[in-house]
């Protein structure tokens, strides 16, 4: 690749990811899970015990600790804040894409390898979740790392480092998220395995012949057990069937049979969530997959191509996988993301057909609408549910007007591109992506800055943390023991255990989202309201 070349995409990059400045120095509250990795290593560090979670002073038992390890490196080094807790996630994304191109390099495909570390970085799932505190986005780099070691131990199998390389990345996911990061690797690998082992023209495709590479997968094993297994069994031997009971049966077969906490989908769930979610790319994504299956059944053309079909098995692999799961999740399927990321890459560098560009257009043309229509219906539903609560519209209304309209502009520089610069001006394909790509990342990460601070979580617990007795009521409001620096009540949706509180304190200070200010009113509590969160003081109430 051209030096010249190498600088535009890591100056679109550097453009694309600006908005991350702000994110550090200015940090919105957190968000969702965020709450869980933001205070549980606090936790451990006050009982000086790094093998077993607490959040709130129980037992989390939900989800390894290696997560919690690393942001509790990360804030020993930074203090306990936001930035600190998101800064292993932007490390994990980057390491990623250095990763896909240093693989590039490795098997003499420098130049995908380096458009594909582009296309990983810049669309709207990487920039979100690599800047957000929570495990998926380091799953991802373990996957990533397992697959691609394991791609060169099937490219020679003599070269066992390479294996046990992959295994031992394997291990590490699964100390980072479980069963994901054990299955998921398993899920690509083997079955490659498998078929190169019986493949006939092994020399004619360019590998050599793996005659023990079916046996030689119980080195992968053992590897990955040695690292992820002593922390499994000191828990085990510490808290018993009760750890089972919650992270096997609760957190892995559980949410694989049914739904959790609501979150169900149809089988095609994750195909508008990819299509979306790795714009501009993803417009490059039918081509690419019907390419890679040409190169899958006619391997002797070797090497890249051969490559192509390993990707999109890895692709393949991850989005059916979690596509048969019960819960779903948009992030549940980022792990595919690399291999989405090289099969773009590959793509690109290809010339596009008249085929190819239509079917582009029509697929970046499609968000349009649906924003549009979307943004109708959020802002009438936003309205009514504020007139419902007895609250009128603030602050968070602008800024989702602002998420709407900017996510507009973001997504119609997609069939811009594709129509005005490849089509009229007939530039070549790749450039004007990664620019489009360049203003998707960008949009993304300064469309969730504003959302989530005009949520009002930070105004919100600094007037809830000033009252001597505090507690929260409802649901979601699990992020606020990491502000509140102690042992937080949290009363659930149970009005009795509310009433019970309030009788036993005074100058009491309750935390709740906004849909639940009724009940607190209800109670002869004073509210106050900070975008979606309210804080009912007792101190003023009329009994």
């Amino acid at each position: 690749m051209r030096k010249s070349h190498l600088v535009l995409l890591i100056s679109l990059i550097l453009l694309g990811w600006i908005p991350t400045i702000f994110l550090w120095l200015d940090p919105p509250p957190l968000m969702g899970d965020e709450a869980y990795y933001a205070r549980v290593p606090i936790e451990m560090r006050e009982r000086r015990d790094w093998v077993v979670p607490y959040f709130n002073g129980e037992p989390r038992y939900k989800k390894p600790p290696l997560m919690y390890w690393l942001v509790a490196s990360s804030q020993a080094v930074f203090g306990e804040n936001e930035f600190a807790l998101r800064l292993p996630s932007f490390v994990a994304v980057i390491l990623t894409s250095l990763l896909l191109s240093w693989f590039g390099s490795k098997i003499g495909a420098a130049e995908i390898g380096a458009w594909a570390a582009t296309a990983f970085l810049l669309n709207p799932m990487t920039a979100i979740l690599g800047n957000w505190g929570a495990p998926e986005a380091t799953l991802c780099f373990f996957v990533t790392a397992s697959v691609i070691f394991g791609f060169l131990w099937l490219s020679n199998s003599d070269n066992l480092l390479w294996l046990l390389f992959s295994g031992v990345a394997a291990g590490l996911g699964v100390l980072t998220k479980g069963a994901p990061g054990l299955v998921l690797p398993i899920a690509v690998l083997f079955p490659l395995t498998i078929w190169k082992s019986l493949k006939k023209r092994e020399e004619e495709a360019g590998w050599t012949e793996p005659k023990r590479n079916v046996s030689q997968l119980g080195l992968w094993l053992i590897a990955c057990f040695i690292v992820s297994a002593p922390w499994f069994i000191a828990v085990w031997l510490r808290e018993g069937e009760k750890f089972w009971q919650v992270f096997l049966l609760r957190e892995h077969i559980q949410r694989v049979a049914e739904p959790m906490e609501g979150h169900r989908g149809p089988i095609w769930f994750y195909l508008p969530v990819i299509w979306l979610l790795f714009m501009p790319w993803s417009v490059c994504l039918p081509h690419a997959f019907t390419n890679a299956a040409k190169s899958f059944r006619q391997p002797s053309n070797v090497s890249h191509n051969l490559i192509d079909s390993m990707m999109a098995w890895w692709a393949l692999s991850v989005v059916v996988l979690f596509s048969l799961v019960a819960t779903k999740l948009p992030h549940y399927v980022f792990p595919a993301f690399p291999a989405f990321a090289w099969l773009s890459a590959s793509q690109i560098l290809r010339n596009l057909g008249r085929g190819e560009f239509w079917l582009g257009l029509i697929l970046g043309l499609l968000p349009l609408p649906l924003i549009i229509y979307g943004t109708s219906v959020a802002s009438e539903a936003y309205m009514d549910f504020l007139r419902k609560t007895g609250f009128s519209a603030g602050v968070e209304l602008e800024a989702m007007e602002f998420a709407a309209y900017f996510s507009l502009l973001g997504f119609a520089s997609v069939p811009a591109v594709w129509f005005f610069i490849i089509y009229l001006f007939k530039v070549k394909s790749k450039k004007p992506l990664i620019a489009s790509g360049a203003v998707l990342a960008f949009v993304s990460l300064s469309v969730v800055y504003s959302l989530v601070h005009a949520s009002g979580g930070h105004g919100a617990v600094r007037l809830w943390t000033k009252s001597q007795h505090i507690a929260s009521f409802g649901s979601d409001t699990e992020w606020s023991v990491f502000y509140a620096k102690r042992t937080v009540p949290m009363l659930g949706r149970n009005r009795e255990q509310l009433r019970e509180f309030l009788t036993n304190y005074q100058d009491v200070a309750i935390l709740a989202r906004v849909d639940f200010a009724p009940i607190l009113k209800q109670e002869g509590l004073t509210l106050k309201r900070f975008g979606m969160w309210c804080v009912a003081l007792q101190s003023v109430r009329g009994r």
